[in-house]
């Protein structure tokens, strides 16, 4: 009999191919998991990588809005040190020749006199608005044992002050006004009448020469600024090497993302802030800035010792340095007489022209709007392709806004700005609310010039933030007297009578020693000249070299405490703008400014002039500071250490910016500001290799850096950007998320 096994027992021993079937119908669950973690992963991938590259896109964007407002923050640093050397000028070379009021000593035997602070309030009005008189000895070639300067001080003051003149034509410009010395020549009474077109002639030679070079500043900063604030926020903007921004912002993009996100279908804008209706250049005057900067136009006076002269007496006169022929000196107001066509030329640019928006009128430089803030915007979609995906091509989309922090441009002139269309002429306040209560009334019609007596309408400066006196001060004087008195060895005074001791045997010094009128003979005009020299300072013309003169002025336009709580300085302007300026902007958005102006360099440049090792051409404020500690005669003439405290002796002290501990706190690290620990390798003059922001590698910085913002800060209503109270939203906001 066969064995045969059960029917139930043969279908238990028939069931081995059953896990094979539920893995083949589990496979395809565990198969769609795996797809779509594939997917989810992809897709984040992208995501990140679209946001990540958009970050840098837009990072790029707001870092060349950075450089621009770097460059223009030193460039509108650049006119405050030109004023300042016109405020030092006026007052300093104009009031050291006084023998009776001035602080500085020059008789060996009266103890009248002194180095304190403030100022004298018995003799209010010379220290207001000290009436110029520079025909003094020790300058040459004055004649020997002469000065006419001896007693200025009853003939200063506000009293002097009138409402200028306003033109609206101008004639043409010859440059021919310098080379006056030799007019000083003549017998005693001749000269009597000449002293008063002297002091007018030379006084508004850098009433002029400043003009000439705080335009041509205020026009370069005028395309600088359109060039970054086109008519409308998605259009195309300039850096400063002249490069479109938006080829750079798209390259950035592109560059960074995944070859599944640079597609056909990769769509993006960009968003700058700077071309937003209300704080673009369109409907400006011509010559004027984009609304986002404030020209400062202001109305100085200045007040110039004239001579009356008969057979029995010479006197004195004070005047106010005007354009009107009834301020021109007594002598030289008819056609023929002596100066008359050199103040024939000089009166026009000395009074105000119309329109106010004419750059030559006198300025302090710009202000920054606090509701037009630089930023920029970059949105991206792209539809990557990926693998597995159940609906096709997803759409992803990244935003992103960085914007330039921790520069500052300059001061505004009062201490708040009105939010909105009320803030569209700049910063308000009373005029005890001045940043500076030193500079001139700010004028926004020639119709109102405010009070003509005013006496802060006599060119000055504060020195430190909170300071009243400016050059006002008696220790500044005495101490700038002193070092102009003793750029002459030979210069003596014998007894109380102030009778000058006689070197040259009654000869007058035609050496070119200093102090020395001539060493100005490039003013007003002829430094700006086309392929001329550029300097605006002192110069040894027959020698062809600095004067010594020259190391006065650039004591006195140092950076000091004001600057460098308000400004943002460049230390190595010429490496690190300049020539991207000259070989970039200006042979792109910049080249109708070259057609017409010269680009000029930190005060201090001299083209085409090379002297112990550095180059004139690339003169910057790092060399400002150079020449100064090397010079013998302010060391021994100036006491920087304990009497001008306020101005700075070393050039990092101007690394004010932004110097965080490191990428995650970002508090303040004191011990890299306003210090450097290591310079780039191209720091030297003559090195080709390249500069470095702020001439330090290591230490503190300078000028405007870049960080991400949200779009929710730009949208506030809230926003404390005017000043102590002053709140309000944004006038350039980013626009909405379906928009962008």
């Amino acid at each position: 009999m066969l064995n045969r096994k059960s029917t139930f027992t043969q279908n238990i021993e028939n069931q081995k191919g059953q896990v094979a079937l539920f893995v083949a119908l589990i496979f395809q669950v565990l198969f769609l998991f795996f797809a779509m973690v594939i997917n989810v992963g992809l897709l984040v991938h992208h995501k990140i990588n679209l946001q990540n590259s958009v970050d840098l896109a837009a990072y790029y964007g707001a870092m060349k809005q950075a450089e621009g407002m770097n460059t223009i923050a030193h460039v509108n640093y650049q006119i405050r040190q030109s004023w300042k050397l016109l405020a030092w000028r006026y007052r300093m070379l104009g009031s050291a020749g006084d023998f009776k009021e001035h602080p500085f000593n020059k008789f060996y035997k009266n103890l009248q006199g002194g180095d304190e602070d403030g100022i004298n309030p018995a003799k209010q009005d010379f220290y207001d608005a000290p009436s110029f008189c520079i025909t003094y000895i020790p300058f040459k070639p004055m004649p020997p044992a002469e000065s006419t300067c001896r007693d200025i001080a009853t003939k200063s003051g506000i009293k002097l002050f009138d409402v200028p003149q306003v033109f609206i034509d101008l004639p043409n410009i010859s440059g021919k006004v310098r080379g006056l010395s030799q007019l000083l020549l003549n017998n005693a009474i001749d000269r009597c009448q000449l002293i008063g077109g002297f002091n007018y002639t030379l006084l508004g030679g850098f009433v002029v020469a400043f003009n000439i070079d705080q335009g041509n500043r205020m026009l370069l900063m005028s395309y600088l600024s359109r060039a970054m604030s086109p008519s409308s926020p998605q259009d195309d903007f300039f850096d400063i090497d002249g490069q479109s921004v938006h080829d750079g912002i798209e390259k950035t993009l592109r560059n960074n993302l995944t070859s599944a996100n640079n597609t056909s279908d990769l769509k993006f804008q960009v968003y700058n802030s700077l071309g937003h209706s209300n704080c673009n250049s369109s409907g400006v005057d011509k010559g004027s800035p984009a609304k986002w900067l404030v020209p400062i136009k202001t109305i100085p006076a200045f007040n110039y010792i004239d001579n009356n002269c008969d057979s029995n007496s010479i006197g004195p006169q004070g005047r106010m340095l005007d354009s009107s022929q009834g301020n021109w000196p007594r002598y030289s107001r008819t056609a023929g007489s002596p100066f008359f066509e050199q103040i024939k030329e000089l009166a026009p640019f000395i009074g105000i022209r119309n329109p106010l928006s004419d750059i030559y009128n006198y300025s302090i430089g710009v202000e920054k709007n606090p509701w037009c803030m630089a930023y920029v915007g970059v949105s991206a979609t792209s539809q990557p392709k990926i693998p597995f995906s159940p609906f096709g091509s997803i759409t992803l989309k990244a935003r992103a806004f960085y914007k330039p922090f921790g520069g500052r441009v300059g001061p505004w002139y009062y201490n708040r700005w009105p939010s909105g269309a009320a803030g569209a002429k700049g910063s308000t306040g009373s005029p005890d609310e001045r940043l500076d209560p030193n500079l001139p009334p700010r004028i926004h019609d020639v119709a109102n010039v405010g009070d003509p007596k005013d006496p802060t309408r006599a060119a000055n400066y504060s020195r430190f933030v909170g300071d009243k006196f400016g050059l006002k001060s008696r220790r500044v004087m005495y101490q700038y007297g002193k070092s102009i008195f003793g750029l002459d060895p030979n210069w003596k005074v014998t007894n109380e009578d102030s009778t000058f001791t006689d070197t040259l045997n009654g000869q007058t010094d035609f050496s070119d020693g200093a102090p020395n009128f001539d060493h100005w003979n490039h003013l007003p005009f002829k430094f700006a000249d086309r392929g001329a020299s550029l300097d605006i300072l002192a110069w040894n013309d027959k020698q062809d070299q600095p004067s010594r003169m020259r190391e006065l002025e650039l004591a006195a336009v140092l950076p000091d405490a004001f600057d460098m709580a308000y400004y943002s300085i460049e230390p190595d302007f010429y490496h690190n703008y300049y020539v991207r300026l000259r070989d970039g902007f200006l042979k792109g958005p910049g080249a109708a400014f070259a057609s017409e102006k010269e680009l000029l360099g930190d005060i201090g440049m001299h083209r085409g002039f090379n002297q112990g090792g550095v180059n004139y051409d690339r003169f910057s404020v790092k060399n400002q500071f150079e020449v100064v500690k090397k010079s013998a005669h302010l060391s021994s003439t100036v006491d920087f250490a304990s009497k001008l405290t306020y101005i700075s002796q070393n050039w990092e002290h101007a690394l004010t910016g932004w110097a965080p501990i490191n990428l995650l706190n970002y508090a303040l690290d004191t011990n890299k500001f306003g210090k450097c620990a290591a310079r780039p390798l191209g720091a030297d003059n003559n090195d080709p290799r390249p500069a470095n922001p702020g001439n330090c590698v290591v230490g503190g910085t300078t000028g405007y850096s870049v960080k991400m913002v949200s779009s929710d800060y730009l949208r506030s209503n809230d926003l404390n950007l005017g000043g102590e109270g002053v709140n309000g939203p944004l006038l350039n906001p980013p626009p909405n998320e379906e928009e962008f």
